[in-house]
């Protein structure tokens, strides 16, 4: 009977997918958790047991909403079960990754993902981490080849990749670009290491929380430097970066990503100087007709046949649907000045694109009713 619960345990057990690839309901990780702890209890040295056990529960104590504890208490939490990991597989990838990942990019502990590394370099786990290390250190050859062990692991979102394909390839020349996480930010690495848009510069924002990394892209680009010590130095960062990244010396144009734009901080002081032009908010202190620039990206630019042409398997099916969900807004504003100008074929063509991706909004009622005036 023991040994049939243990088949039956072993069987619902599933790897943790990245939270930003694979989303699942919070009382999944929670069964996971259970499950892997409870082979553990049979098998103390399961190392795939540890490893998900610990990527489960990282996952619930940053986004479980209903645990109100303070981030400090859970964070403790994950050290006690990283603590007990290392006294029963010290020497694994697992363990050694796993103390990686609890710092969160604190480099002091820098030796346990190399150790990982030189441990397994075949798991794939720490390819993400190779490529923010890689962009750290400004080393563009080794981002390049972690991007392309991502996409041929087949780690990158098909539907990520063509939706960040779009945004880069609507930007001007030499663009400097803010996006703000993994779904933006990976994507567009992985797309330069094929040749595409290697002329935008990425920033990502929290990457650029890092004071190193900050002075040294800042010293490339010719940005004027910050120091954010303080809180009150932050705050100003926080309000300041984009007018100041655009004082950059050599006057590359700077657009913030549609993906970025819920980050209010950086936003709420420059609202009337960013310029809707497809995906992407170019910041501009004197006015342009960025309609003709939007037009031009949807008509001329961009790759949207994927919408309805879903010619792959999608690893990450919500959250395309979500990140999709940001094409709703520069598409309604061409579908009215289709109407306004009256070219219908351009109209229909471009509500036939709301009307698809509409079924996915919480705002379907409203969208339906705009276009159906």
């Amino acid at each position: 009977m023991l040994i049939l619960n243990y088949i039956a345990i072993a069987q619902q057990t599933e790897k943790i997918p990245g939270y930003a690839k694979d989303q699942r309901p919070m009382s999944w990780y929670k069964q996971q958790i259970k499950l892997n702890e409870a082979i553990l209890q049979k098998n103390p040295k399961d190392e795939s047991a540890w490893f998900n056990d610990f990527k489960a529960t990282r996952i619930i104590l940053r986004h479980d909403t209903t645990d109100k504890r303070d981030a400090s208490v859970k964070d403790e939490d994950l050290k006690k079960l990283v603590d007990k990991m290392g006294l029963e597989i010290p020497n694994s990838y697992s363990y050694n990754f796993a103390k990686w990942e609890l710092g969160g990019n604190d480099m002091s502990l820098y030796p346990y993902l190399e150790k990982a590394i030189d441990i397994d370099p075949n798991r794939t786990d720490h390819f993400e981490y190779m490529v923010n290390m890689s962009e750290l250190t400004r080393d563009i050859k080794q981002r390049d080849i972690y991007s392309n062990k991502l996409i041929n692991a087949n780690l990158l979102s098909s539907g990520m990749m063509y939706y960040n394909y779009n945004t880069m390839i609507g930007l001007s020349k030499n663009a400097i670009l803010l996006t703000s996480g993994d779904n933006d930010s990976y994507p567009t690495w992985a797309l330069q290491a094929k040749g595409i848009r290697k002329d935008v510069h990425v920033l990502n924002m929290y990457l650029l929380q890092i004071k190193s990394y900050r002075e040294k892209v800042f010293t490339e680009l010719g940005i004027p430097q910050i120091d954010m010590e303080t809180k009150e130095e932050k705050e100003k960062f926080n309000k300041k970066i984009i007018q100041l990244i655009s004082e950059n010396k050599k006057k590359y144009p700077v657009y913030v990503a549609l993906t970025t734009a819920g980050c209010e901080e950086y936003l709420t002081d420059i609202e009337n100087n960013l310029y809707l032009t497809g995906l992407a908010y170019q910041y501009d202190t004197a006015s342009f007709d960025n309609m003709a620039v939007l037009r031009n990206n949807f008509e001329q630019r961009y790759a949207l046949d994927y919408l309805d042409k879903v010619l792959y398997t999608e690893i990450s099916r919500e959250w395309v649907s979500m990140i999709n969900q940001n094409y709703l807004v520069p598409m309604m504003k061409l579908y009215s000045h289709y109407k306004e100008s009256g070219d219908v074929q351009k109209q229909q063509w471009m509500k036939e694109k709301i009307l698809l991706l509409a079924k996915d909004s919480a705002e379907q009622d409203t969208i339906l009713k705009y276009v159906n005036e």
